[in-house]
């Protein structure tokens, strides 16, 4: 009905222009003559305006479904067959950067943990158990409260959703960058079979299995079981170990959908992931006790070989396993109830080996989590002729345990053997020596044991109206969340810590989006988000800090030309951050990583692009570009020792730092070629290229560090829909590559420790992407 209203009006707009908007209109209208586009077209027919015109895309960006154009918003949207061509099955496969605001990178501890990054705000520790992270994971609706095991496969994706900037109102907490959607596959209630088999370089298995069943009393039923599995590409020489960078993951995914009534649906999901992954192999890029490591002090070029027999390199292993219920109650036909009910649990255990390159008599780190959450959200969903509005209430909790320890394996400087280097029995004491391999200390480390709670709680509104003025073409959108969350935990280490916190936030949004005309809006937006606080477990001190509060301004265009055959979006935003939050290792222990509130204010700024043409039939071309311009001030530095006051009374001043926004390009971008082939004999052939090219970025907010830009080709080839025989279903071949011109690229790069009692560390660690990888898909769908 709303839609309607507003094409009647638009058509008595072409006759009646108003004041206002005339000559805007007229400059659209005359740019989308130029081009083609049907600007007397009515906005239900969109669909239907040209030969060869481009897929309407669907999302849930604002928890209702709508069209991409429709929906005032910065976001990014990758459909099943974008992932299919592109081979993405998982987040950590969007490293590559297909999403150019989107950075994906592998925490230094465990590829399985991942770094996520919108818009420049990214931490540098996702691992730690006690806070929160700035942009917002959620499956089917579910939030995902750690970072542990985001590397996992997804076993039957639909489409995964990249919303830019603060998501404060129907997101809430934890969504200062932005949040992330991944929307899984429902049952279709009809029989199909869909099984396909992958094989590539370094021994790489893929299995994936979708299987839906008949309707039967009501209940539609589905099962996806993923399996992937790959050697390591540094190869590790101790007989029996792992090797560096391999893989064996398992998915598994039961749903079942039951419509007793039309009115009313009820969705159940079972998930089963299980992740096993040894970690990324660090290089040194410089040494800075030259010759321990390399005769030349230098790793630069990527290895495939460690560098000398790693003897104790196990996989981590992270399982998790997860119960969803969403009911749906259509209560009349303006008017929806949803509920959202979720239970996950997530157990994790860290088995790493850092190769030498942190000069603590080889550093092995074991880390043992566990963590449950529970999540109830209820939405009710109203649309009327001029008003769309969505309420809803939110409850989490999370409840997360940590035991953590280190272990020493190398007789790095020959204290003990007269050796260096010479490997030993793993042990908790760390020795030190003098002159003439004099042991001068050996220091036992306790374990450090955490165990932190939280829980927040969440009533939230939104309502996009459509005021009889200006021709119905105007929308304006308000949304409000009133967010708390309490936690509390201990940590036990030499003493025994405590804390307790809590905190409060309103968060709003406010959108004007005019409709130039059927094709082209622009909209203006202010937005907030807002991220709780927590505490530093890694910090010398288990000192709790502030929340963060993102304010964004920003102005969006959404427009289709030439009859629906070229989509083009963009967005300008500005953002303030009051009390970001900053993770940095002590440059002179790397084991202390400490969070603080930055005191004084954090922007970026950026421009957004998006632009999908189909300049002829069956060829699809793609282009995103980001551009971001962050400012980081100095910032005192709470680990830095001030200088020696003149007046003994005075309060030292605090020392500046300059710190660096983390995972913060200042361009990247990604172009999509797609063409599909006519019709053959064996079947349809079609082509996907993509290359995705990024500017050099900081991995860590304080400290130098290796920087590196670059740019990654992958394609794929496929045939599809041809048969074998007499077969019932069709067989799908495809050959693929990623990084075909196997381009020597950084993902992540820290200073690390000097030498013990040395001067201030020099060394810089860095861990290269995974070299050109090739292989084939062999499908057979019925």
């Amino acid at each position: 009905m709303k839609t309607l209203n507003k094409a009647r009006h638009w058509m008595h707009r072409q006759n009646h222009p108003g004041p206002i908007a005339l000559a805007p209109a007229l400059l659209l209208a005359a740019i989308a003559q130029a081009t083609g586009a049907d600007v007397s077209a009515d906005r239900t027919n969109k669909e239907t305006s040209g030969a060869h015109a481009l897929e309407e895309v669907i999302v849930t960006a604002q928890k209702r479904e709508q069209s991409l154009q429709e929906a005032p918003i910065a976001i990014s949207v990758l459909g099943a067959r974008q992932l299919e061509v592109q081979g993405i099955s998982s987040l950590d496969a969007l490293g590559d950067g297909a999403i150019p605001s989107l950075r994906v990178q592998p925490f230094a501890n465990t590829p399985s943990t991942l770094n996520i990054a919108i818009r420049g705000n990214g931490p540098a520790d996702v691992g730690q158990i006690t806070r929160e992270y700035p942009v917002a994971i959620y499956l089917d609706g579910v939030y995902l409260g750690r970072a542990q095991g985001l590397g996992m496969d997804l076993a039957s994706l639909e489409r995964i959703e990249v919303l830019r900037g603060p998501q404060g109102t129907l997101f809430g907490r934890n969504a200062t960058g932005g949040a992330v959607n991944l929307i899984s596959q429902a049952p279709t209630g009809e029989l199909g079979i869909k099984q396909v088999f992958g094989s590539g370089r370094f021994d790489e298995f893929r299995s994936a299995t979708h299987i839906n069943l008949p309707e039967f009393a009501g209940i539609s039923a589905r099962f996806d079981y993923r399996h992937a599995k790959r050697d390591g590409w540094v190869d590790n020489t101790a007989p029996g170990a792992a090797d560096y960078n391999e893989y064996d993951k398992d998915t598994a995914r039961l749903s079942l959908r039951w419509q007793p009534l039309d009115a009313f649906t009820l969705d159940y999901a079972y998930d089963y992931f299980d992740v096993e992954a040894a970690q990324n192999y660090l290089q040194m890029y410089d040494d800075s006790i030259i010759g321990l490591i390399d005769p030349t002090g230098r790793e630069r070029q990527r290895q495939r070989e460690t560098r000398f027999p790693i003897a104790f390199l196990e996989p981590t292993v992270t399982e998790q396993q997860a119960h969803t219920l969403t009911a749906t109650w259509d209560i009349s036909d303006g008017l929806t109830l949803k509920s959202l009910s979720a239970y996950r649990e997530l157990d994790e255990a860290v088995r790493n080996n850092y190769a030498g390159v942190f000069y603590f008599n080889g550093l092995v780190f074991q880390e043992d989590i566990e963590q449950e959450q529970i999540s109830q959200e209820f939405q009710l969903i109203g649309t009327g002729e001029r008003l769309e509005w969505l309420a809803g209430l939110y409850y989490f909790k999370e409840q997360a345990e940590d035991a953590q320890q280190n272990l020493f394996t190398l007789d790095t400087f020959g204290c003990l053997t007269g050796e260096p280097l010479t490997p030993i029995l793993p042990t908790n004491v760390f020795t030190t020596c003098g002159p003439g391999g004099i042991i001068l200390n050996s220091v036992p480390l306790p374990p450090t044991l955490v165990d932190a709670d939280s829980e927040s709680y969440a009533a939230y509104g939104q309502a996009t109206w459509t005021p009889p003025l200006l021709h119905d073409q105007l929308d304006l959108t308000l949304g409000l969340r009133y967010t708390e969350d309490r936690k509390s935990g201990t940590r036990e280490q030499f003493v025994f810590e405590d804390f307790a916190d809590d905190w409060e936030h309103f968060d709003f949004a406010l959108t004007m989006d005019y409709h130039w005309t059927p094709n082209i809006s622009t909209y203006l937006k202010r937005s907030t988000g807002y991220r709780a606080g927590g505490v530093s477990l890694r910090a010398s001190r288990f000192e709790p800090y502030d929340e963060e509060v993102a304010r964004t301004s920003e102005l969006g265009l959404k427009s289709e030309f030439w009859n629906r055959r070229l989509r083009f979006n963009a967005a300008v935003f500005a953002t303030d951050y009051k009390n970001m939050q900053i993770d940095f290792a002590d440059p002179g222990n790397i084991e202390v990583i400490q969070t603080i509130n930055a005191r004084r204010k954090v922007s970026v700024d950026g421009l957004e692009l998006d632009l999908t043409v189909t300049p002829i039939q069956d060829l699809v071309l793609g282009l995103s570009y980001t551009y971001l311009d962050g400012d980081m001030p100095p910032q005192p530095n709470p680990l830095a020792t001030p200088p020696p006051a003149t007046d003994p009374d005075a309060v030292p001043e605090p020392v500046l730092s300059s710190f660096k926004l983390t995972q913060t390009p200042k361009h990247a971008g990604a172009v999509t070629v797609d063409y599909s082939f006519a019709q053959g004999p064996w079947g349809k052939a079609s082509a996907h290229f993509n290359a995705t090219s990024t500017d050099s970025y900081a991995y860590l907010p304080l400290g130098f560090q290796r920087f590196d830009a670059y740019t990654l080709f992958n394609a794929r080839l496929t045939i599809e829909d041809f048969k074998l025989g007499n077969s019932r279903g069709g067989f799908t071949l495809s050959l693929w590559g990623r990084n075909i011109t196997d381009e020597k690229y950084i993902v992540y790069a820290a200073p690390v420790g000097g030498q013990p009692g040395g001067p201030p560390p020099t060394a810089i660690t860095q861990v290269f992407g995974a070299p050109r990888t090739l292989g084939i898909d062999v499908t057979f769908e019925m």
